[in-house]
Formats: C-alpha cells, structure tokens, sequence
C-alpha cells in the first residue's frame, strides 16, 4: 500500500514538473501589455467648487498613455435646480498639475468640447462624449475641470449706429436738411445696411443724373468728402437727386460693403456726385 502511494505521489510529481515546464516555453509576447489606460477625476477636481450647474460626476481619460490624442467622458448629474435652455455645453480643460486653488491658475494643456446640452428643466444626469487634443500625452494630464458654458449669448445679434447732421452743404448751392444716417447689422460684418430720412434742397437746377452718396470711415474731421483726409471705407448710393430746383424728403435705404466691420466705421459724410 506505501509503494502504490509513493507510486501515486510521483506521478503527480512528474506531471506537475511537465506542466510548468510547457507553461516557461511560452513565447515572450504571448502576453501582450494593454495598449490604452483609463484615468478617472471628480468633475471639479482641484476647485473648491464645481461650476454651477454641475452637481458632481466623473471625467474619464481613455486611450495610449503616450499619445497626445485620446477619448474624455463625462458621467453625472447636474443641479436639480438647473434650468437649461438648449444654448450651453459642457468643457473639460486639461492640466498637468493641480497646484493652484483654482483653476486659471494652471496652464491649460487641452481644453474639450463634449458638445451642447438639451434644454431641459430639472437639468438630468449627463453622459457625454469627445476627442482631445493636448499639448502633452495623456499620461501627463493629472488635473481636469469641468464647465458649462454658452455658445449663443443673450444679445442683440446686430448694432444701430447712427449719424444726424443738418444744414450741411453737399455740393455748391445744395444742402441736406435734418439728416439721420442709420448703419444696422452685424457688428463684425463688412456688408450692412443703411437707413436714410433728410431733405435735400436745391438752390440750382440738377439735371437729375446727381446721386446722393454716404462715405463712410473710421475717423471723422469737420472737412466735406472731397477736402477730408480721413481714409473712406465705404461708399453707399443714397438715392438719386431729383431734377430741377426746390426741396424733397427722402426716405431711402440702401446696402453697402465696406472695407472693414461695421464696429470700425465712426463717421459718415454726404456728399453729391
């Protein structure tokens, strides 16, 4: 009975040594190393607040850890409280260190946009989605912050500039009497349109081929166009001047393209071509 168990036990000696030696002739890269890492952070990591309406969650970092380029995921609940109008979208930035108190104190390494957020009142648990690209691997981002921000602010998508004279002299013997010239659209666009109400009066008989004109520029003196060493930007054509003599009220607009955005233009000068 003894040898039949020391027979047993060797056996199973054997076996056991035959086992792991197969398991050490495994070729080096059998086991091959994950090629992506996953880093988590509080959604206001590093801030002594989360920017309203943030009420918590997890930023996810997901990709080659040597790689400037990889996946950001957001996962969390805003405030209850919040109410969102369809116009904001949440922002990771990125940094490579948590040293400051707050976070315009860090050098920004990346910033993400995990696009815009669903108008809804109470504001939900969120799940987003973006790319990154930063300054530095991933494996060197240690700090992110979270943000909702607005794409659309609440204001007037153009401006009204307006410019009045009256009793100017527009050409010999031709006046324009209680002129208002009214620029209107976009404050960076250089094509906009003007709104004209004076009254042109004509001491001399006009042929009728005249054209009242608007020169626009950036800085204004007290010459008429045609002595003024201000730079014209910009001429818009008015209106055609009647014929013969007497007095006319018009009311016109017109549309221009100017040389520069319409925030640029600080004066306007009639003037009879």
């Amino acid at each position: 009975m003894a040898r039949t168990l020391i027979g047993l036990v060797g056996a199973v000696t054997l076996t056991l040594s035959f086992g792991i030696g197969q398991a050490g002739t495994l070729p080096n890269d059998a086991v091959e190393k994950a090629s992506f890492i996953v880093k988590h952070f509080p959604s206001a990591s590093g801030t002594d607040h989360p920017p309203s309406p943030i009420g918590g969650g997890t930023v996810s970092l997901i990709g080659d850890p040597d790689s400037k380029t990889f996946g950001v995921s957001f996962n969390g609940p805003l405030t209850s409280s919040a109410s969102l109008t369809g116009k904001e979208k949440l922002v990771v930035s990125l940094y490579i260190n948590c040293d400051g108190t707050h976070p315009g104190n860090r050098v920004t390494v990346g910033t993400v946009d995990l696009g815009r957020l669903k108008a809804a009142q109470p504001a939900p648990t969120v799940f987003a989605l973006g790319d990154a690209s930063a300054f530095v691997p991933l494996a060197s981002v240690t700090c992110v912050s979270l943000a909702i921000r607005t794409d659309e602010p609440d204001k007037t998508p153009y401006v009204v500039k307006a410019f009045a004279n009256n009793g100017i002299e527009v050409a010999q013997d031709v006046k324009v009497l209680n002129s208002t010239v009214n620029l209107i659209g976009e404050p960076d666009s250089k094509s906009f349109g003007v709104s004209y109400r004076g009254t042109l009066e004509s001491a001399i008989e006009l042929s009728g081929e005249e054209k009242l004109v608007a020169h626009l520029y950036m800085t204004c003196d007290n010459n008429p166009p045609n002595q003024t060493s201000a730079i014209n930007v910009g001429t818009a054509k008015i209106s055609e001047a009647p014929k013969g003599r007497g007095s006319w009220l018009q009311i016109v607009t017109a549309d221009v393209t100017a040389f520069v955005p319409l925030r640029e233009v600080e004066c306007v000068k009639l003037g009879l071509q």
